[in-house]
């Protein structure tokens, strides 16, 4: 046996190097690509040479090379310092690269300085990991090189591998549609759980080491780094932020009018080919528009957005190579520096005045206009539809030809359901895992030190239907029906009473609302108030219901008029045991029963 595996080995290593290699082989053809941005690449005998350059652009160092790398550098340079945010759930440290001209590291500084303060963040998804490589070269090039003047627009803080399990969950089978690099970490960190929908709920290491460093740092910019999926087409680096039907307007005009041009024009100077977002209606090609999405704020770009933090997704596209990409991220993250340093006034008046907004009622859910909302010049790719002999479905394949097109954009911005603010929420002090998130997203409250009893608005679920797959460990709602009552409630010591009259009031709303689609009620943290724990016998309810029925005179008629509206109701024994019950001082009266109140 021992033999026979020894000579299977080498047939066995074939055969994986062959596979590995075959979706590179199969991607659809390239265009070709000779960017200016070609000169950031350092000489091979560069003492600073980072792994990426060193592979020729084909390979991304693992968690302990790049720590290793990052560290030395940082230990060379009175500029760069690092520190912990937090533990993976595997437990490895989460590391943030500070960097300062003035040599200001702590929160405290860094937060009060008259510079602005840009967070970027790479491998959130830990297979889409070009911010990482960019940005050990940024970091070289202003420590070691000629750039240390970028500091003087801005101080940075740098997250080189956010999902570090993710990233360490590696291999050459890691994203079958993307160009590079040669071995790709996994989507999902060690509890399979993506951190880009965990922004609201927060439930991974990852994300809650972010919600600490943007309130313990309070940063002026977020930029999350990310790579595509889906169709081809011409642009390499694509980005977006919430343009229109956000909670943050003055930071949507001040990101228009000064980023975007600006960063716009940086990519294209060095030969890249900036675009928007881009999502195909059709979810195949682009013949049928693209999809201007209004993500919720479990997205990293939307949350900073309803945080009135100005916030950038990138997402460059994957199936061009992984040196053109990382090359396109530096000259990104470069000009992002500049563009912000140089408007930063503007910035910070557009940031106070969104703060300071008015807030009566908060969208929950928005929905696609009526109408696009204009057509979009669109660099494609040039496609056909071939129908495969093997499962005789019909499939876009590219053929590698620049093409110019008109489609329709169609935007996903107008409001379908608003929710009233109320003064303030209340929480009881069981519910001590809400009151943690809430600590975490940053939200003041008041604590009770004394029991105190409470006049309150709260929501019971009269009628739900829950998703039968479950979404990031989830069950959430398919759908579900309200009804709205005043009680008083008597809240114990460490109930929380959270105002809506703060810079984070919205969010404060999306997560508490029912209706708001990242509420935690949605999200599933209140399933256990869906359980019914006492109960009565048959045998009880019979003799106990002729006797209400014959004391009761009110409740015989509108017994008799329930039976009249709804024969089918009659029928039902269980139902008819159910309605009694419920007229009984033996009834739950918290039983789906939503425990957060509203303060009007």
């Amino acid at each position: 046996m021992k033999k026979f595996l020894q000579l299977l080995l080498p047939t066995v290593i074939f055969l994986c190097s062959a596979l590995a290699g075959l979706a590179q082989d199969i991607m659809p053809p390239l265009l070709p690509w000779d960017g200016k941005s070609k000169k950031l690449l350092v000489d091979k005998s560069n003492k600073w040479i980072t792994p990426f350059e060193l592979s020729d652009g084909t390979e991304s160092p693992n968690y302990e090379e790049t720590v290793a790398w990052v560290e030395k550098l940082a230990k060379n340079s009175a500029y760069l310092e690092i520190t912990p945010i937090g533990k993976s759930e595997q437990g490895r440290p989460i590391q943030l690269v500070i960097a300062s001209k003035d040599q200001e590291f702590t929160a405290e500084e860094l937060s009060t300085s008259e510079k602005p303060l840009i967070l970027f963040q790479a491998g959130i998804h830990a297979g889409e990991i070009d911010g990482k490589d960019a940005g050990m070269m940024l970091l070289r090039d202003i420590s070691q090189g000629e750039k240390i003047d970028l500091l003087d627009y801005a101080n940075l803080l740098f997250i080189p591998i956010l999902n570090v399990d993710g990233h360490e969950r590696s291999s050459e089978y890691g994203r079958v549609n993307q160009r590079g690099p040669k071995v790709m970490g996994w989507r999902t960190n060690a509890q399979n759980l993506n951190l880009n929908r965990d922004y609201t709920k927060l439930e991974t290491a990852g994300i809650n080491a972010v919600a600490k460093v943007i309130n313990s740092y309070d940063p002026d910019l977020y930029i999350d780094i990310h790579v595509t999926d889906g169709a081809d087409y011409q642009y390499d680096i694509t980005y977006g932020f919430v343009a229109t039907g956000g909670y943050s307007p003055e930071i949507s005009n001040w990101l228009s009018s000064y980023f975007q041009p600006e960063v716009n024009q940086a990519l294209k100077q060095e030969g890249h080919i900036p675009g928007p977002l881009l999502f195909a209606a059709n979810n195949e090609d682009f013949t049928e528009g693209n999809i201007a999405f209004s993500f919720s704020p479990r997205f990293s770009h939307t949350y900073g957005d309803i945080r009135h933090l100005p916030s950038i997704l990138i997402e460059n596209h994957s199936l061009k190579p992984f040196e053109q990409r990382v090359l396109g991220t530096y000259v990104f993250l470069e000009q992002a520096i500049k563009s912000v340093g140089t408007h930063f006034s503007e910035l910070q008046s557009a940031v106070e005045a969104d703060k300071k907004q008015v807030k009566e009622a908060v969208v929950v859910k928005y929905q696609f206009r009526d109408t696009p909302a204009d057509s979009m010049e669109f660099l494609g790719i040039s496609s056909k539809k071939v129908k495969s002999k093997n499962t005789g479905n019909e499939y876009v394949a590219w053929e590698g030809k620049a093409i110019t097109q008109q489609i329709p954009n169609l935007l996903m911005d107008k409001p379908s359901a608003l929710v009233p603010v109320p003064k303030a929420y209340w929480i009881p002090a069981e519910w001590s895992e809400i009151i943690g998130k809430l600590r975490t997203h940053g939200l003041e409250m008041e604590i009770l030190k004394e029991a105190k009893e409470v006049n309150m608005e709260l929501s019971t679920v009269s009628e739900y239907k829950l998703s039968n797959q479950p979404y990031e460990g989830r069950f959430r709602f398919q759908s579900f029906e309200l009804e709205k009552e005043y009680r008083k409630v008597m809240l114990n010591p460490g109930s929380v009473r959270v105002g809506t009259d703060q810079p984070l009031g919205e969010l404060l709303v999306i997560l508490m609302e029912p209706e708001s689609v990242d509420s935690f009620f949605q999200w599933g943290y209140f399933h256990s108030i869906l359980s019914q724990t006492e109960y009565m016998e048959t045998y009880i309810m019979e003799p106990l219901i002729a006797k209400m029925l014959a004391e009761d005179a009110d409740l015989k008629k509108r017994f008799e008029q329930k039976k009249a509206a709804n024969p089918e109701w009659e029928k039902s024994p269980r139902q008819i045991y159910n309605w009694f019950y419920g007229q009984t001082p033996y009834f739950d009266k918290n039983w789906k029963v939503i425990p957060i109140g509203r303060e009007w």
